[in-house]
């Protein structure tokens, strides 16, 4: 068992650090200016984050801090996942190939490894309400560092100065406001309201489900 985890760790890293290092390569077939560029997004963030705190756990399995960051990163990667295979991917322009492999690997398959061992290893603790709460940081982390950037003009690698649509504050829609322009139809503000709801949504269901297991495997 304890080789068939390592196995699964083996291959979120591939896919989350691999994922990232192949989708640097072809950052300009899919028409970014740089291939760091495709670093400033949260797509290769929440993988690095997950890569490597997946490599630490390989050389460190008894360090419980690792495991609740572990929690964090899952959490990430979830929503990562979820909203560039509902929201984005579907709806990209065809020149940034959205379903590309390095896509694949970084919107799919790292997704999905991350929360299939998250769910079996047995080394994660009881998770607590602040464990939830904390899961909102990373997102948090990024959507503040990414909004300075904004606001000094920096181009995240396709001309425009915002990663996504959503964090596009002079959009039509602005903060608050609402628009009939595709894709502003709503304010960012309100974009970050959905978003930290539903990273609290999923942290809570994975805690709950995660604690669940743990509490039937001590009896």
């Amino acid at each position: 068992m304890k080789k068939a985890f390592s196995a699964l760790k083996t291959l979120i890293i591939l896919f989350s650090l691999g994922g990232v290092l192949f989708s640097l390569f072809t950052a300009r077939y899919d028409g970014y200016s740089a291939p760091y560029k495709r670093l400033l997004y949260f797509t290769a963030q929440s993988n690095i984050w997950l890569g490597i705190n997946t490599l630490c756990l390989l050389f460190f399995p008894h360090c419980k801090r690792l495991y609740r960051h572990k929690f964090l990163f899952t959490v990430s990667i979830t929503i990562t996942g979820l909203v560039y295979c509902f929201l984005l991917g579907p709806f990209s322009d065809k020149s940034v190939h959205p379903w590309s492999v390095p896509n694949l690997f970084t919107h799919l398959f790292s997704p999905i490894f991350a929360v299939v061992d998250f769910f079996l290893d047995e080394n994660i603790p009881v998770l607590y309400r602040k464990d939830i709460f904390n899961a909102t940081l990373p997102p948090l982390f990024y959507f503040s560092t990414a909004s300075v950037l904004y606001f000094l003009n920096v181009d995240f690698g396709r001309g425009a100065p915002y990663p996504y649509f959503f964090m596009h504050y002079r959009s039509p829609a602005r903060l608050f406001g609402f628009s009939r322009e595709f894709p502003f139809f709503i304010g960012s503000i309100y974009w970050f309201a959905l978003f930290t709801l539903l990273t609290l949504t999923i942290a809570t269901i994975y805690a709950k489900l995660k604690n669940k297991r743990i509490v039937a495997g001590m009896r």
